[in-house]
């Protein structure tokens, strides 16, 4: 944002906001190009071949997600605490504020994003 600010020739003591900023110079917010690096780096990482360690532990995070355990073990639970915010979560909250993403009104969770983003 300062440097925003400096090729408008705001000064330091001028107020101004920074919706007005982001407007005026017409950029979008660093959140709305973070959530689409997010979701670029899904499909880049989930059309890598099958033997890619970055794509088995994808697929394992994604599948872990929508409910199936790590491995086949009954007695594996998991650990206590409060659920974090883990990179799924977060992908699929910006394939839900990511307009580019949605097909025919309906919100994909990260199941369906890994299906969609199979075939380009």
């Amino acid at each position: 944002m300062p440097c925003l600010r400096r090729i408008i020739g705001l000064h330091w003591f001028d107020f101004m906001p920074n919706v007005s900023v982001i407007s005026q110079t017409q950029q979008r917010s660093i959140c709305s190009r973070i959530s689409d690096r997010r979701v670029s780096v899904f499909g880049h990482v989930r059309r890598l071949h099958e033997s890619v360690p970055a794509h088995e532990a994808l697929r394992l995070a994604v599948k872990t997600h929508s409910g199936h355990r790590p491995d086949d073990r009954p007695e594996w639970k998991r650990p206590r605490g409060r659920p974090r915010q883990t990179w799924i979560r977060q992908l699929e909250t910006d394939v839900k504020e990511n307009t580019c993403i949605l097909f025919s009104d309906v919100w994909y969770t990260a199941d369906a994003a890994w299906d969609i983003t199979s075939d380009r």
